[in-house]
């Protein structure tokens, strides 16, 4: 009987500390699948952000980009001293500048991130006394920090300005003059004889569509252009882009829905909705614009 109960209570044994080791075993498992999944999605971070991709969370009743939440940059440029002469006051040449634009004036440097990466701006009042003011005050008021502004028609140039938050394009929709047009007028002087087109490629100004049309949207040359400028009286340039940072960000925008972007009608009315991120996942935008420096040039 001795016997028989010692074999009993040795399988007894047995029997424990299989049932022990068993929790251990799949304790182990569990965390090597826990660091596996945590590895993974750091990768996929890491990819989406290489990319230019962004992570969309809804928090508070707003969407935000994951990637950029505490995200604090350094503009590439933030002095106007920094810049070149022919940056601070360009003049015509055979390569950019079609024409010598308005000389002097105040000087406004800007940095804004997008997710595509950062490009400074640099506005000359003189070039358009009634826009620059126009736009400088949205950024004050936080335009385009509040909300991200979708890229949402990009050709040969990039349409925005209508912001995520509605709000915000009701607060800016009034509609203000334009500015005199100093660039040559008419199909006439679209290229010069050296090639030179009369809207480079960085330049910005106020979108519109009529005489004193301008209000909250703006565009961005990604190429040199022909046609903007030749007559419609909204298209004066307010500034351009500095620094070769600004044009490699420019032409990394995702520019493959063309005119089939989500409309002006929707974005007006809703804003960067679910329903926009969703049937416009690669299109970019702008999350942040400030001023990082001003000068007077007299």
């Amino acid at each position: 009987m001795t016997t028989v109960a010692l074999k009993k209570g040795s399988e007894m044994t047995l029997k424990q500390r299989k049932k022990e080791n068993c929790p251990l075993l799949l304790c182990f498992f569990s965390i090597l699948l826990l660091a596996f999944f945590i590895s993974m999605i750091a990768f996929y971070r890491k990819v989406r952000k290489a990319t230019g991709m962004s992570e969309i969370i809804e928090k508070d009743g707003k969407l935000h980009n994951l990637d950029h939440l505490s995200f604090e940059s350094i503009c590439p440029i933030t002095s106007i001293s920094s810049l070149s002469p022919e940056e601070r006051q360009p003049v015509a040449d055979d390569e950019r500048y079609m024409m010598t634009p308005p000389k002097g004036g105040k000087l406004h440097l800007l940095c804004c991130d997008t997710t595509k990466g950062q490009f400074n701006l640099l506005l000359h009042q003189n070039w358009a006394p009634v826009g620059v003011p126009h736009f400088l005050e949205m950024v004050e008021a936080g335009y385009f920090t509040t909300s991200r502004i979708p890229l949402f028609r990009c050709t040969d140039a990039c349409q925005f300005g209508l912001a995520g938050d509605v709000n915000m394009t009701k607060r800016f929709s009034r509609r203000i003059k334009d500015d005199p047009q100093w660039l040559p007028p008419g199909p006439d002087h679209r290229e010069n004889a050296k090639g030179v087109r009369r809207y480079p490629t960085g330049y910005f100004t106020h979108a519109g569509a009529g005489e004193n049309s301008r209000s909250n949207q703006f565009v961005i040359t990604l190429k040199p252009n022909r046609f903007m400028g030749g007559g419609s009286p909204w298209e004066v340039p307010m500034g351009e882009l500095v620094g070769e940072h600004s044009f490699q960000t420019i032409s990394r925008w995702y520019n493959g829905y063309g005119e089939k972007g989500p409309s002006q009608k929707l974005l007006k009315e809703e804003g960067v909705t679910k329903k926009v991120l969703t049937g416009w996942p690669m299109m970019d935008y702008i999350y942040r614009c400030r001023v990082t420096d001003e000068h007077d040039l007299g």
